[in-house]
């Protein structure tokens, strides 16, 4: 649960609107292993102990888990004589490393690949220095990113089948009408793109920009809300659609109007704060492979999967990055030494640009150590920074607005 989850969560207790759901809280360890229980080291656990102490309806297979106790708390809540409010936060943590799909979808997607978009395995020599330095991906790097995009899309499986659960337990309830719902990510995702393996870590669009779909009283259907907006943002719209005050200093703003087709109080941001400190150089070990034996995927790809410290197991040398140079040979990830960002969002009648600093001391104080400038509308997939070219007026208003953007809190931001 982030510190905004949190926040609404003791808001929403505070207010006598909701009660904690005795869901499994240890996302990445529920009854000792990652995303389900196994039966010894090699069969699923498909009926659980009878005991007082195990786990409900039949499988420790942590979404389903998450979807059942979610499912039974629902069925108390509706069909009490005069339910008060309720707020249900169902985190799944399926599709995140190490993506494990549920027994029953394990090879629903044996046939698809990682997305060869065109900045798939693309050269970026004006990019931050880890990500220049990559060498290009190999036959046997894409084989297992396939792997795990297919791994990825199968654990997402179980995730549509907690929301149609919901939805049409809540339909069963004649409780749609007054109920909404909020589906999205905390971050995007990359397969490969700028031969960067899988990782979340950059300030393009491939890692910030999420699904953000909501569904509700007063939302007209299929309609399409075009505004700026970021994760920060739900807490003071939720807050605001169950009828509570945000707290003070809130950095978000509430989407409620936009959503309900009314005009907002201010005019709406045109530009959004994205940031990243460094939390250190590891390479492409979310590749790792759940689903199956590892060996069954080694085989068909030909050989193990690239990850550090070395290249591969076998690989006499070590992935060693000083003062943000490798050797060439290494598929970095993330970078203490040139991987600290801030990134301005720019979307306006005129413009929709990526405007990006680094600075690993993270003061952002000229001279930076890296800066980058994408037209998303002329080059979609950010294959090419325009920073070097760019009229310095320009890039000093978008430094002057990013720092301001930086360094606001509450109101004061945009």
């Amino acid at each position: 649960v982030t510190n905004d989850q949190q926040h609404i969560l003791d808001a929403l207790v505070a207010a006598n609107s909701a009660t904690y759901i005795d869901s499994p809280v240890e996302f990445n360890d529920f009854q000792g292993k990652p995303y389900f229980h196994f039966n010894g080291t090699t069969s699923w656990t498909e009926t659980l102990p009878d005991d007082a102490s195990a786990a409900p309806w039949g499988t420790l297979y942590q979404t389903a888990q998450i979807g059942n106790r979610t499912l039974r708390w629902l069925d108390g809540v509706l069909t009490a004589e005069a339910h008060a409010p309720f707020f249900a936060y169902l985190g799944p943590h399926a599709p995140h490393f190490p993506a494990q799909p549920a027994p029953w979808h394990a090879d629903a997607f044996a046939g698809i690949s990682a997305p060869r978009t065109p900045n798939f395995n693309a050269s970026s020599p004006d990019k931050a220095q880890h990500v220049r330095q990559n060498p290009p991906l190999t036959d046997r790097a894409k084989c297992w990113e396939d792997q795990h995009m297919r791994d990825r899309w199968a654990s997402l499986l179980a995730v549509d089948d907690v929301v149609g659960a919901v939805y049409d337990r809540l339909a069963a309830a004649d409780a749609l009408a007054t109920t909404y719902f909020f589906y999205s990510s905390d971050h995007g995702y990359k397969l490969g793109q700028w031969r960067v393996g899988t990782s979340k870590q950059h300030p393009y669009d491939t890692d910030v920009r999420v699904p953000f779909l909501v569904r509700g009283p007063g939302i007209a259907a299929g309609a399409t809300v075009p505004a700026l907006a970021g994760n920060v943002d739900l807490l003071p719209t939720m807050l605001e659609l169950a009828g509570i005050a945000a707290p003070d200093g809130v950095d978000g703003r509430s989407l409620a109007p936009l959503l309900l087709g009314k005009a907002p109080p201010r005019a709406w941001r045109t530009a959004f704060l994205n940031e990243y400190l460094s939390v250190g150089t590891y390479w492409n070990d979310h590749s790792k492979i759940w689903a199956e034996d590892e060996s069954a995927t080694a085989a068909r790809c030909g050989g193990v999967r690239p990850r550090g410290p070395a290249l591969d197991p076998t690989d006499n040398h070590t992935c060693v990055e000083r003062d943000g140079v490798g050797d060439g040979e290494c598929y970095y990830v993330d970078s203490t030494q040139s991987n600290s960002w801030r990134s301005l969002r720019v979307l306006n009648a005129t413009h929709d640009l990526t405007y990006v600093e680094y600075d690993p001391n993270w003061t952002f104080a000229p001279p930076l150590q890296h800066r980058e400038l994408y037209d998303n509308a002329a080059d979609p997939y950010q294959l090419a920074s325009l920073a070097a070219s760019a009229d310095p007026g320009a890039l000093a208003a978008l430094h002057a607005e990013l720092e301001a953007y930086w360094r606001c809190k509450g109101a004061t931001c945009p």
